[in-house]
């Protein structure tokens, strides 16, 4: 009898999304008891799957937003076993590379629809939701948020976005 050759798991390949506009980021918001965080639109490339029509594809089906993918700026490596914060329920072999890139709303995409009727306002008064529920947070309104990754929520109060000759800045797990 042979044995059942069972594959050893492997790094997940993944694509991540920072929209910017008018002053706001997109965000998606988890919650636990006690507990809620903001995190990037984005997830796993399919095979076969350029990264950047990945994270085209997942800003569409997160945030209901066509976009235009303008360049690489992070690349993150996340291995959950590691991870203190994780989210429950997170596997502790789950471990993903992400490419978050700099993207805009495509302008065709927003001059078919009225952005403004697509967002509400919460009564929070910094903060726009979308129809998917994504939503908006005022960039000079970021620092009481629990951001994930932490090296997201420095980038975005920085200079940003950081100049395109900086190239790629990898965030290692923290």
């Amino acid at each position: 009898m042979t044995e059942t050759h069972k594959p050893k798991p492997r790094p997940n390949v993944a694509a991540r999304t920072i929209i910017v506009h008018e002053g706001h980021v997109l965000l998606l918001c988890a919650n636990e008891p006690g507990r809620t965080w903001y995190f990037l639109p984005g997830g796993h490339a399919e095979h076969s799957e350029m990264l950047a029509e990945t994270a085209r594809r997942e800003a569409r089906e997160e945030t209901g937003l066509e976009v235009i993918v303008e360049r690489p700026l992070y690349l993150r490596e996340f291995i959950a076993g590691r991870h203190k914060r994780r989210a429950k329920g997170m596997p502790e072999l789950h471990h993903a590379l992400a490419l978050i890139f700099l993207c805009r709303i495509d302008g065709n995409w927003l001059a078919s629809r009225d952005f403004r009727a697509a967002t509400r306002f919460s009564p929070d008064a910094n903060v726009k939701v979308t129809q998917a529920g994504a939503q908006w947070h005022a960039l000079d309104k970021l620092a009481e948020l629990e951001i994930h990754p932490p090296h997201l929520k420095r980038a975005l109060m920085g200079k940003f976005p950081p100049p395109a000759e900086q190239g790629i800045e990898f965030w290692p797990e923290d």
